[in-house]
């Protein structure tokens, strides 16, 4: 079919181009990785797949037919159907007719293009993992907060009285959302450094159910991490590529939970061993001084005792009484130093000689007339008597000398 000529609407290129893709892929199977699964209600399933490079939308209606096991998120499948065009958002899907696993060994296969590919990255080089705190004082766990790799975890803790605050950041650990809450929350108690270290994990289960611990998102985030992770993901045989990302890698939560106990435990048992040779120690001593002591009556002991101390009491009282002698004549030193000073001091005070009869004569300005040669007739000035003040005017000043 040729391309129309002229002005087109929006609606009429979108059907045009619609008819030309439904009738050149009325039939098409298309090999890929399921992602971004989503239902409506249970019914109709939303989802695309991909490969390294490109992205197809895909629709599976609830009235074609379906196996029993419905997709998951990460499968590699093949599928069957018909390209149309979805003409309200002008995008083009691939609507399902029929759909199967591609297998475990195709999965695998993808699982180590991708190991390979973040390898030659140096996501995994040994170079860049970190040693674990010795003493870890806050742990942080990111798995289900219902699974029971959780429940085995914190058992372990609470077994070794692990002395450590114990946070658990709940994720998904398999499913379509699994793969974006575990990154999300990986670099969020790594941002906010909220942990000394991190457990990153689940419990066993099949490859499918593990995908999403070899999600590139998960592996990225704890590669980036700037925490140090521990990978604990399934059983020993399990091999997730978060575990080649990891600063460590434990073949079980539970082993995860001992590594991270193991300190602890020798600090307990060291400080045990501790104690008990010290008590054995004193134990000994007592044991020989009471051998030592077996031939003294204690009326002996406590005479040669008191004899001992009978110097130490006599210069303690001594000492006593002359401190306390010299404190007194201390005191009374500075008594009289005092009085001595408040005597001075009120022989020095002008306002004291006022009371014996004599007054203080100042200006206005109130600055003391010491002689009278520097007076002139009418001149005003204040006296200062011990009982009050009054204000005179100079009438006549005489010349004469005491």
């Amino acid at each position: 079919m040729l391309a129309p000529r002229g002005v087109l609407t929006v609606s009429e290129l979108t059907s045009v181009v619609k008819e030309i893709l439904e009738g050149g892929f009325s039939s098409v199977t298309v090999e890929g990785e399921i992602t971004g699964l989503r239902s409506t209600s249970g019914k109709h399933l939303y989802f695309s797949l991909k490969d390294e490079t490109c992205l197809l939308k895909a629709v599976w209606f609830s009235w074609a037919s379906r196996s029993d096991k419905p997709p998951a998120e990460g499968q590699q499948v093949r599928i069957t159907g018909r390209l149309t065009v979805y003409e309200a958002q002008g995008v083009y899907q691939l609507v399902v007719t029929s759909l199967e696993a591609v297998g475990l060994g195709d999965l695998l296969a993808r699982l180590e293009r991708l190991k390979k590919s973040l390898e030659a990255e140096g996501l995994f080089d040994p170079s860049r993992k970190r040693a674990l705190p010795p003493y870890p004082s806050v742990i942080g766990l990111v798995t289900s907060p219902t699974g029971a790799a959780v429940q085995d975890m914190l058992r372990i803790f609470q077994t070794t009285g692990l002395p450590a605050v114990i946070r658990v950041f709940p994720v998904a650990v398999q499913g379509t959302e699994a793969p974006g809450q575990i990154a999300a929350m990986v670099r969020y108690a790594g941002t906010r450094q909220l942990a000394d270290v991190l457990v990153v994990g689940r419990g066993g289960g099949s490859v499918e159910d593990l995908l999403a611990f070899s999600d590139e998102r998960v592996v990225r985030a704890i590669a980036e991490c700037t925490l140090p992770v521990i990978s604990a993901v399934g059983h020993e045989i399990d091999s997730p590529l978060c575990d080649f990302a990891a600063d460590w890698r434990a073949p079980t939560p539970t082993a995860a939970a001992e590594l991270l106990s193991r300190s602890w435990m020798a600090v307990d048992q060291n400080l045990a061993q501790l104690r008990s040779d010290l008590e054995a120690g004193i134990q000994g001593r007592l044991d020989r001084a009471r051998l030592t002591l077996a031939d003294y009556r204690s009326d002996r002991l406590r005479e040669s005792f008191q004899r001992v101390l009978q110097p130490y009491y006599q210069r303690f009282d001594f000492a006593k009484d002359s401190l306390k002698q010299a404190w007194t004549d201390r005191v009374t030193d500075l008594k009289r130093r005092v009085e001595l000073s408040r005597s001075t001091l009120e022989a020095l005070n002008p306002y004291a000689v006022l009371e014996r009869g004599y007054a203080l004569v100042t200006d206005t300005e109130g600055k003391a007339v010491q002689a009278a040669s520097g007076l002139i007739k009418g001149q005003a000035l204040n006296l200062r008597f011990h009982d009050g003040r009054t204000r005179v005017q100079v009438e006549e000043v005489l010349d004469e000398e005491l």
